[in-house]
């Protein structure tokens, strides 16, 4: 490829979170793109835009502390002024301002809270085609110089719910109703409350695909991040992922995490429309991936509505800290899975390839079960029959106590912790356990 063919193309970048180090993560992201303050100026008005359609859930809204380390990439370009704004659909805005705890994340960085629902609009002209002739756009938006586009790595009706469809959050309720339709089920008493009822046609007519274009149409994405920390799959379902997603394009982004996903962009009506209408392209050969190989942190979202319990193990140690490598390390020496003369590794490469290297031999499985209490047995049988990413640390914990009463849970959960036969996940939502590929089958032969 040539240098005139490299420029032509949308850059994104693709980044991955370790050891929760979150804020070098978002500037190696942001990095891979060019220098921040040509996106970010000093003395710029920039809006940060989260997805909070309905917190509290585990449906997938952008994690509070992603929000926050935006933020404080952002006040340190000297800004004139940082907005969060949000235009909720099922909540109160300012409701899910609370149960996300931004309003602290506000006050520490000097930032202001905006309910875009409640907005004064202002009229914008769109392009002809896209079913109606203008869209009302929050004053604050309009008069921010930066958009800053916080999305959500998730399926949803588009067929994904990411930088694009982030931007169905600036048809405010002022004026669209809230849940943007209210107008069209005017005569619902139970989903249009009295005051709510927008005068504007709804952000769901003629369809969602024509309405998302619309608005990208006359508001400038700066910069999108999409927020694949976790993956879901909008049903409650979801994986952790460590990975971050960013571009000055919206639908190149959209179009990567799209790849990311198992999915192609222009086979969907939303990218197809958006790229015909010169917002960017959705096509991959038109877009240069920088950072992370997309390969290495692809996963394919539709296998959460089957309920993923078993990974590999690589991909499930990648999700412990250091310390828990450790932890696991000294366990290998104490059970003679290695020599108690080998040393200690630091480096979390190294210690990482290391355990895969022991935990992949042949019949480590039934080794490791051997070295097992009964208890520990019954755990593990217990999250392979409640397990997979819907579950739950706490419900396992409370099947576990009804299988084996008055037997304390912790030293079970450490023993299958420490020799690498479950994996405790963290998540925004609930934690729950992971299992390598294998194990269950080494229990089932027991």
């Amino acid at each position: 490829m040539d240098w005139e063919e490299r420029v032509k193309k949308e850059r994104v970048g693709i980044a991955k979170v370790v050891e929760q180090r979150l804020d070098d993560a978002i500037a190696q992201v942001v990095g891979l793109l060019g220098d921040l303050e040509a996106i970010v100026p000093a003395g710029s008005r920039v809006m940060v835009k989260p997805n909070l359609v309905f917190p509290p859930t585990d449906r997938g809204i952008t994690h509070t502390e992603l929000v926050e380390s935006v933020v404080r990439l952002v006040a340190a370009t000297s800004p004139k002024e940082i907005l969060i704004g949000e235009g909720s659909a099922d909540v109160y805005t300012t409701q899910g301002f609370r149960f996300q705890g931004l309003g602290r994340v506000a006050a520490r960085y000097g930032a202001r809270l905006v309910d875009l629902n409640l907005e004064p609009g202002v009229k914008l002209e769109v392009p002809e085609g896209l079913g109606r002739d203008y869209v009302m756009v929050p004053q604050a938006v309009v008069e921010s110089d930066v958009f800053i586009s916080l999305p959500v790595f998730k399926l949803w009706s588009s067929p994904m719910s990411l930088s694009l469809k982030n931007l169905i959050g600036l048809y405010g309720a002022r004026y669209y109703g809230h849940n943007k339709d209210s107008i069209q089920r005017a005569g619902d008493p139970e989903y249009a409350l009295p005051g709510e009822v927008g005068a504007e046609q709804s952000a769901h007519q003629p369809n969602t695909s024509v309405s998302i274009c619309a608005m990208n149409s006359a508001v400038k994405t700066h910069l999108a991040i999409v927020d694949a920390l976790e993956g879901g799959d909008g049903r409650g379902n979801f994986m952790r992922l460590n990975t971050l997603i960013a571009g000055t394009n919206p639908v190149a982004v959209d179009a990567v995490a799209m790849k990311m996903a198992g999915l192609t962009a222009s086979e969907h009506e939303t990218f197809r429309l958006c790229a015909a209408h010169g917002l960017g392209p959705c096509e991959m050969g038109e877009i240069e991936v920088v950072g992370e190989e997309l390969g290495s942190v692809a996963f394919d979202l539709t296998r959460l509505r089957e309920g993923v319990l078993k990974m590999p193990v690589s991909f499930c140690l990648d999700l412990l800290s250091i310390g828990e490598l450790r932890k696991i390390q000294r366990a290998m020496r104490l059970y003679e899975f290695i020599p108690s003369t080998a040393p200690e590794l630091g480096a979390r490469d190294e210690l990482l390839s290391a355990l895969v290297g022991v935990i992949s031999e042949e019949g480590y499985y039934g080794r490791a079960l051997a070295k097992c209490t009964n208890t520990a047995r019954t755990l593990l049988g217990v999250i392979a029959e409640q397990g997979g990413t819907s579950g739950s640390m706490v419900g396992v914990q409370h099947a576990f106590s009804e299988k084996e009463k008055g037997t304390y849970f912790y030293p079970a959960h450490r023993t299958l912790t420490r020799l690498g036969l479950a994996y405790a996940v963290d998540s925004a939502t609930r934690p729950y356990y992971l299992l390598p590929e294998g194990v269950i089958a080494a229990l089932k032969k027991e």
